[in-house]
């Protein structure tokens, strides 16, 4: 019982230091709702493209969960346009390291403030998901589930730009050029079948961690029933040592206080 309260306090302690920061840099995004139609229609195009002009069966529903996987993807990313701000521009990184805010705290909660813009869209696709039929409980849970794992991981990626980096173009490019390479360029709105074609471009694409979460979820949906399930396995690891590697890259290489 003691062990269990020595962990279980400061385990609650970082949470709650999660939310809050969340919630105070969400601040400035929910004053601008037009954020909430940018994000959105950024991940929705391709889903709108795929919807008129495909004609594979369920083709749109794969671009739907492949939408979700992307605002998941976008919002761990982007957390290094918070982080660089706020430690190069406005100083507030210096008030949570004098408050002893974990750093793993502070990166949780500025990505947290982007998914709160961005749950909207989520719930949209959501809804279209279960209106077309092809959904089940454990299939939403998973999808959720995958998502999350593989945002926790973008989210150190995103904290490692941020505070590596003194440039403010270079904070704002690099996560949208690694958007666009891990969320349009791999099989996360269509199916991986595609490339059997080609297997170089396969084995590339299966090394990039938004096609592995697509990949997941897309089968828990019935999108992708033929999929094996040693694959299935491999795509749990990966997303796992993909989230614990970044961690420990983030920990050692961004910079929490100045030198």
């Amino acid at each position: 019982m003691r062990s269990s309260r020595w962990w279980g306090v400061p385990l609650k302690a970082r949470i709650r230091e999660a939310l809050y920061i969340g919630l105070f840099d969400a601040l400035p995004l929910l004053r601008d709702p037009m954020l909430l139609v940018v994000i959105s229609l950024f991940s929705f195009l391709p889903v709108i493209f795929i919807f008129v002009f495909a004609t594979q069966a369920g083709a749109a529903e794969q671009s739907l969960v492949g939408a979700i996987i992307l605002i998941f993807s976008f919002t761990g990313l982007f957390a290094s346009q918070s982080v660089y701000f706020n430690k190069q521009w406005f100083r507030f990184q210096d008030m949570f390291v004098a408050s002893k805010v974990s750093p793993a705290s502070y990166a949780m909660g500025l990505s947290l403030s982007g998914l709160v813009v961005a749950l909207p869209s989520v719930v949209v696709a959501l809804i279209f998901l279960v209106l077309s039929g092809s959904w089940s409980a454990v299939g939403i849970l998973l999808l959720l589930a995958t998502s999350t794992l593989l945002w926790i991981g973008l989210v150190f990626v995103g904290f490692a730009i941020g505070a590596t980096t003194k440039n403010a173009r270079r904070a704002n490019s690099v996560p949208q050029v690694l958007s666009i390479a891990m969320g349009f360029l791999p099989p996360v709105y269509y199916p991986l079948s595609v490339l059997d074609k080609w297997p170089i471009a396969q084995a590339f694409a299966m090394a990039i961690p938004t096609t592995h979460a697509a990949q997941l979820a897309k089968y828990y949906f019935g999108l992708s029933p033929n999929i094996p399930d040693w694959q299935i396995w491999v795509g749990w690891v990966y997303l796992l040592a993909f989230a614990v590697v970044m961690g420990a890259i983030a920990a050692r290489r961004a910079h929490w206080v100045d030198p």
